[in-house]
């Protein structure tokens, strides 16, 4: 129960993360700065609330209180393929999106501009990989 509870919280708290990145483009190209502003920061939220339950889920695995889920399913390759370039980008996410919101907390906005998409194209591929990793666990996994 708290396995379930933990990943489907997960699960919520980088979606809303990703269509926050999603909404903030969008709100960008449109010209609307403050919300745009808004979006960002909660994605930020809601993002570093998904980091506290991964360690979270980590921590409990470790104290062998919550299993440790492994792929057996058809398509192993395309799964360690999802499943290593998510964590390589997660792990690259991170500092793409501290540098990208301090240049903008600091009015730094052509830097911020210049690096903005590359952040939200790994962000949102992360949150999408996320899903996908979620998706295989869940219903293709033997």
């Amino acid at each position: 129960m708290l396995t379930t509870f933990i990943t489907l919280l997960s699960m919520l708290t980088i979606s809303v993360s990703g269509v926050a990145i999603v909404l903030g483009i969008f709100l960008i190209k449109s010209g609307k700065r403050e919300a745009h502003k808004k979006a960002m920061i909660t994605a930020s939220v809601f993002a570093l609330i998904f980091v506290f339950l991964y360690i979270l889920r980590n921590m409990l695995q470790a104290q062998g209180l919550v299993p440790i889920g492994k792929y057996e399913g058809p398509y192993k390759e395309l799964f360690l393929f999802i499943l290593w370039s998510h964590t390589a980008l997660a792990i690259v996410n991170f500092p793409l999106a501290v540098i990208t919101l301090r240049y903008a907390f600091k009015g730094l906005f052509e830097r911020h501009k210049k690096i903005a998409p590359i952040t939200a194209f790994v962000w949102i591929y992360v949150a999408v990989t996320g899903w996908l990793i979620f998706y295989f666990m869940q219903f293709l996994n033997r």
